[in-house]
């Protein structure tokens, strides 16, 4: 029987550390069913969601922290999701920064009961304006019953100077 789990992995960016992490994965009997890698300045984080036979499970687990023991592993057990049919939507949204734009955001998705899949967000100043520039990128699952249209509206309400857009 598999067993499906998901890995956070944390730790600092070195050459080949996710080859690495494959191959260690692989000579378990174990692999990646999908995952997602980022990288901040000189460290990274990674959510893996791993397939491996039931009994090589501890295996798995104890032989990638021997040999990645400056790397922190968390593990959780894989749940079955059976939720309302859902389309993903890619939003890009810019505005001058101000405090309490995150949260903002956030409530409106919030009060949309709506998931946010990936968020990327950077600040950049703008010397000949000024002033700091908000500008991030959003995965959003829609239910059926949203439409794209309501949460570019939503977005939009937060502030005069929002501009957001659909990819």
């Amino acid at each position: 029987m598999k067993k499906i789990f998901i890995t956070t992995i944390l730790g600092n960016v070195t050459p080949g550390l996710l080859k690495a992490l494959a191959k260690t994965t692989r000579a378990e009997g174990g692999e990646w069913v999908s995952n997602r890698v980022i990288k901040l300045d000189d460290r990274f984080a990674a959510l893996m969601k791993v397939s491996v036979d039931a009994e090589n499970e501890v295996k798995l687990k104890a032989a990638l922290e021997a040999e990645f023991d400056q790397l922190d592993f968390r593990y959780d057990d894989a749940t079955e999701v059976n939720a309302e049919p859902v389309k993903t939507i890619e939003l890009t949204f810019d505005c001058n920064d101000r405090p309490g734009l995150t949260r903002d955001i956030d409530d409106v998705f919030a009060n949309l009961e709506l998931v946010v899949d990936n968020m990327e967000v950077n600040r950049y100043q703008v010397a000949s304006i000024g002033s700091t520039v908000f500008s991030s990128k959003f995965s959003v699952a829609l239910p059926e019953n949203i439409s794209s249209e309501s949460v570019v509206e939503l977005l939009e309400g937060i502030g005069s100077d929002v501009r957001v857009h659909v990819a």
